[in-house]
């Protein structure tokens, strides 16, 4: 869960999120980073990490194999932009569901729900889980991720909802942003009426972690 420059922003000098050997500055050649993009989530999603090869995205993608490696040395570094990728489209989604929200359990719910549905739904997501190779950065530089979207949702709750903006408040969020995640994952590999049960009783241990810092 979390908050990134968008890998997708189109136009000479744009910002990416993306680990690229080369930065593109033009529509064209940022177009031509998300289908390689694209191809690669479908490859390692069609026929596991291990079967993908440079040379079927590629193929895949309709461009030469160079293209490829203008701006991914490997495959590592490939799967490590596409997990940047799902992390901006998840914040992006999350703000614009979370405009509208009244409460601020509410609020922990839809940002637990989003999550859980762009990764039953987005092939991205799944490469990333399937390949086993995220990006260490993600787990280990400060300020980035994690840490990031907590900082917003933390803002969130103090200006939408009232929350008393303390540093155990602060690790609040980001403890339910981390058991949210957890809960998410459990609640994906378990039968349908299994998965119900461990989210009813997951929710409200998260809204607890946060009522002693709201109205």
């Amino acid at each position: 869960m979390v908050t990134m420059s968008a890998g997708a922003e189109h136009g000479p000098g744009a910002d990416t999120a993306y680990p690229l050997r080369r930065t593109p500055t033009q529509d064209r050649a940022n177009r031509q980073v998300e289908r390689i993009l694209d191809a690669a989530c479908a490859e390692v999603v069609e026929r596991g990490y291990d079967a993908a090869s440079t040379s079927s995205i590629a193929k895949r993608a309709e461009i030469a194999v160079g293209s490829v490696y203008r701006y991914f040395p490997d495959k590592r570094t490939l799967i490590q932009a596409i997990e940047r990728r799902n992390q901006h489209r998840y914040t992006e989604a999350v703000r614009e569901r979370l405009a509208v929200v009244e409460d601020w359990r509410q609020a922990v719910d839809v940002t637990l729900d989003t999550f859980r549905e762009m990764h039953r739904t987005d092939p991205g997501f799944r490469a990333v889980v399937l390949s086993g190779l995220g990006d260490p950065d993600l787990e280990v530089a400060p300020g980035e991720f994690d840490d990031q979207h907590a900082g917003e949702f933390a803002e969130l709750l103090g200006l939408r909802f009232g929350a008393r903006d303390t540093e155990e408040f602060r690790l609040s969020v980001t403890l339910t942003i981390a058991m949210g995640e957890a809960l998410a994952h459990l609640a994906d590999r378990l039968p349908p009426e299994a998965a119900a049960y461990v989210l009813a009783q997951g929710r409200p241990a998260l809204h607890r972690l946060l009522e002693p810092h709201l109205p």
